[in-house]
């Protein structure tokens, strides 16, 4: 691959540094508009078992942060022609565009579209972060600590957003569908998720920081199904042996790590 600048290099660079700064400022459209749903407001009646304890989505602001200095990093000239960010901007760049496109549909869709949109944009949205973080895990194993601190980074966005998108899908199979239980609902859609989890560790070699936003969400859960009104006994006990199966996959990713570096 051409080690000189390409006008790809610079597009890319900028569009993941424009992305960084306008995919957080996104969830406050409404605010700036004076009309929309704030993001993340359920609608009355509506009912999630996947949803964790408000103080999880803290790690936003984590997130936010650790994107936002990656892309400065990315955007060093140092950095325009690196394999690694050329193989990844692309996909973190549109995993950031279509957070921006989740956010004005969570805002602004009509009720009777909104989960739906949602779902569909938040879908493509993760599968595309995740390739990312994998693509960036595996490269950052023999890197410099500037495409370590952008693995980490990355992982972070993608393992809260691996958890958070059945939380999107719940949505639509408890309350558009309706076709089981809230509670079945909930186990299969937390199956799911941490079969995706599990699998892009073993995909990552084990990037720690994907683990631990997963991680993260799954506590708050299984503490909010054990102290709050949505009481379930079955999903917190769920969340909590999601952990183990989390922390057993991680060990298995950086074993394969260590090959890599042998």
């Amino acid at each position: 691959m051409t080690q000189r600048a390409t006008t790809r290099d610079y597009v890319r660079q900028s569009a993941v540094l424009t992305l960084a700064i306008a995919y957080p400022l996104s969830n406050f459209l409404p605010q700036v508009l004076g009309f929309g749903r704030e993001v993340g407001e359920n609608s009355p009646g509506e009912m999630q078992l996947l949803v964790p304890f408000e103080a999880a989505f803290s790690i936003w602001g984590l997130i936010f942060l650790g994107t936002l200095a990656a892309a400065l990093v990315q955007a060093l000239p140092s950095r325009r022609t690196m394999d690694v960010h050329r193989r990844t901007g692309w996909w973190w760049a549109l995993a950031m565009a279509l957070s921006c496109c989740w956010s004005i549909a969570e805002s602004l869709s009509p009720d009777q579209w909104r989960s739906w949109t949602t779902a569909l944009i938040f879908t493509p949205y993760v599968i595309a972060i995740c390739v990312a973080m994998a693509r960036f895990s595996w490269k950052a194993v023999r890197a410099n600590w500037p495409e370590r601190l952008c693995s980490a980074a990355i992982g972070l966005f993608a393992g809260w957003t691996s958890v958070a998108v059945f939380i999107n899908w719940e949505r639509i199979f408890t309350n558009e569908l309706g076709l089981l239980t809230v509670e079945l609902t909930a186990l299969a859609l937390l199956a799911a998720s941490l079969g995706w989890v599990c699998w892009n560790l073993w995909r990552s070699a084990g990037n720690p920081f994907y683990a631990a936003t997963a991680i993260w969400g799954l506590g708050f859960l299984a503490y909010d199904r054990l102290v709050t009104d949505d009481y379930s006994l079955p999903i917190a006990i769920a969340a909590l042996v999601g952990i183990g199966l989390i922390l057993l996959a991680l060990w298995g990713g950086r074993k394969r790590r260590r090959e890599l570096r042998v």
